[in-house]
């Protein structure tokens, strides 16, 4: 059962999409939603969305041990990033990495959301991006494999599928600019 708790970070999430991204604020939602726990496990205040320090960033940043799925077993990471341990899968194909991360730490919400729309906007997820307004198809194409993937988990298209159609019951109502 969804409480008020996780129904107001919901609403806030799509509210501040609204206007801070081109992107279906549901999608967004569904993607802050999974990725941040309902807003319990967020990066530093802001980072919803897990995203990690990558290449050029001068931001903040914050070390955080996390779970990622690779194809191979003997993934590299630049200190102070460390792999903790590598567990094979039963998805074949598939190891499941326990490592420390950096992510970027955000000064707002709103500076979130517009490098997550940056991130989509690459060309890797080219194939994906004129579906922007149309949440589940968006969600296909970033999880199709084509181009760039968002998500490591081989589970989580049908997770961002489902957490969209929850996001819709909630804010039916929060569709106003």
């Amino acid at each position: 059962m969804i409480t008020e708790t996780q129904r107001n970070f919901a609403r806030t999430v799509y509210k501040a999409a609204l206007t801070a991204t081109d992107i279906a604020p549901e999608f967004v939602t569904a993607q802050a939603i999974l990725e941040s726990a309902w807003g319990k496990s967020r990066i530093g205040r802001y980072n919803l969305f897990g995203i990690t320090r990558g290449t050029g960033w001068t931001g903040k940043t914050v070390l955080v041990l996390t779970h990622e799925y690779f194809p191979d077993p003997n993934r590299r990471f630049s200190p102070p990033e460390r792999v903790v341990s590598v567990a094979r899968c039963k998805t074949p194909g598939r190891y499941y990495y326990t490592v420390w991360r950096l992510f970027k730490d955000f000064d707002s919400l709103e500076e979130c959301l517009a490098e997550h729309t940056r991130l989509l906007r690459k060309p890797g997820f080219a194939d994906a991006w004129p579906f922007r307004h149309d949440a589940d198809e968006f969600a296909r194409r970033i999880c199709d494999n084509q181009g760039l993937k968002y998500a490591t988990s081989p589970v989580y298209l049908a997770q961002l599928l489902q957490t969209i159609n929850t996001v819709r019951t909630i804010c039916q109502s929060c569709k106003q600019k």
